[in-house]
């Protein structure tokens, strides 16, 4: 099987890095999604990080970080590609920020939503840091390692420790 394949007229592109991280990502939505089912009391805030999981899967099936970035530099051809790059990274950094604040503010509720929004931040800001992808932060993240490239692997990273904290969080729900 070829590592990577197209897939319809939009030219989605199957590889091991985009399989990396719609696993990381869809199961820490479901993981997130079980710990507000198990936590009635917290289910708005485990809701919330399921929703920005799923927003991230979401994104990395329709591409819009890049798309966006054509739509811009088409509409307005006199602005530099990289002021726009640095734009829509920017807006993602402060919702991952915002995400981090909002889950702070949530986490005396419950212990484990701190290092849960921790994680989705970090994972809304590796998208952020995605976006500038220009000269070393591009070699970094986009370096091969076997067969998916490095943000892949951070990607599966954020979803792995998401997992474990959602598994963490239902075991102390389930002991009180």
């Amino acid at each position: 099987m070829a590592a990577a394949r197209r897939l319809g007229g939009d030219g989605v592109q199957i590889n091991w890095t985009l399989v990396a991280g719609l696993a990381a990502f869809s199961l820490a939505a479901a993981a997130n999604w079980d710990v507000g089912t198990a936590a009635p009391r917290q289910r708005g805030s485990w809701r919330t990080l399921a929703f920005v999981h799923l927003a991230l899967l979401a994104e990395l099936v329709g591409n819009i970080r890049f798309n966006a970035v054509a739509v811009i530099d088409a509409a307005l051809p006199g602005v530099a590609r990289h002021a726009v790059q640095a734009g829509l990274a920017a807006a993602m950094l402060l919702v991952a920020v915002g995400a981090a604040i909002a889950m702070f503010r949530a986490g005396r509720r419950s212990s484990w939503l701190v290092p849960a929004g921790m994680v989705a931040g970090a994972a809304a800001a590796l998208f952020g840091a995605e976006m500038l992808s220009v000269g070393p932060v591009g070699a970094v993240l986009y370096r091969p390692v076997g067969p998916v490239m490095l943000i892949g692997w951070l990607w599966l990273a954020c979803g792995a420790a998401a997992v474990t904290i959602a598994i963490l969080a239902v075991r102390s729900v389930r002991t009180r």
